[in-house]
């Protein structure tokens, strides 16, 4: 049996949307990644695997304001596929006002990449003393938590990002996990069920939903799920070890159903 703190998870590092999704199937302990191919996906902190497409709704700055050429920078990043491009306009953001938010929030994203939690949760920290609303940064900073095995602060930060923008359907994604890894799984359940309402396309959710009923022995809700998440348009190569599991269990669990029928 795969072992499911391996595979629910985060993914955050290299693919932070700058919004909220992400993806890579990086397995970093309790986290799932995959490098995405917008910043959008390299930025966020999303947690999670997040091929879903969706359009990035700009957020309004409150209480602080941007330096025309620093806002026009991290928009641009929003919206390009070109990954080193995007790399040199955080840079650029920290070069231009290292102190404003986005400054903070670029150097905590640095500060991810070399795998340094620590620094990164002070730095996005920072980011929302100067804006409070800013969703990207909280949610970058929900994910650092979880990188650090911080749960319940991960579960409280993912949950006031959803309070403040509810359509975040990635963000549910990630919550979901951070529930998980907290010893929540209905809780779990609830936040990918409802990204899924919000983002059919987000087809990791069945997977996961699949390994969470799996686990709780409910096992027809496990087969659906399985199912679903084999019937969807993705890449067989970048999930095979997620194609073959769930091949797998959905087999497996066919055959304990029929066991229990006789």
């Amino acid at each position: 049996m795969v072992d499911c703190r391996n595979l629910l998870g985060i993914f955050i590092r290299n693919k932070y949307r700058l919004n909220r999704s992400v993806l890579s199937l990086i397995q970093t302990e309790g986290s799932i990644e995959k490098r995405g191919t917008t910043m959008k996906y390299y930025l966020q902190h999303g947690l999670w695997l997040g091929w879903a497409l969706f359009i990035f709704i700009p957020i309004s700055p409150v209480g602080a304001t941007e330096i025309p050429e620093v806002e026009a920078l991290f928009q641009e990043s929003l919206q390009s596929d070109d990954f080193e491009k995007n790399k040199s306009n955080l840079e650029k953001i920290i070069d231009l006002a290292p102190d404003s938010a986005y400054g903070h929030f670029s150097k905590g994203w640095f500060w991810a990449q070399e795998e340094n939690y620590p620094m990164a949760v002070e730095e996005y920290q920072i980011a929302l003393q100067i804006r409070p609303q800013f969703g990207e940064a909280r949610n970058n900073l929900a994910s650092a938590y979880f990188h650090l095995g911080n749960w319940s602060e991960s579960v409280r930060e993912y949950e006031e990002v959803l309070r403040q923008y509810p359509e975040w359907s990635e963000t549910h994604l990630n919550l979901g996990s951070a529930y998980y890894m907290a010893g929540r799984p209905f809780a779990s359940v609830q936040a990918w069920e409802k990204a899924l309402d919000l983002n059919p396309e987000i087809f990791i959710a069945h997977y996961y939903l699949g390994l969470i009923f799996d686990k709780l022995g409910r096992k027809a809700e496990a087969r659906l799920h399985y199912k679903q998440f084999l019937a969807a348009d993705k890449d067989k190569e970048e999930f095979s070890d997620y194609i073959e599991h769930a091949s797998q269990r959905q087999t497996d669990l066919w055959v304990e159903q029929a066991h229990d029928q006789t």
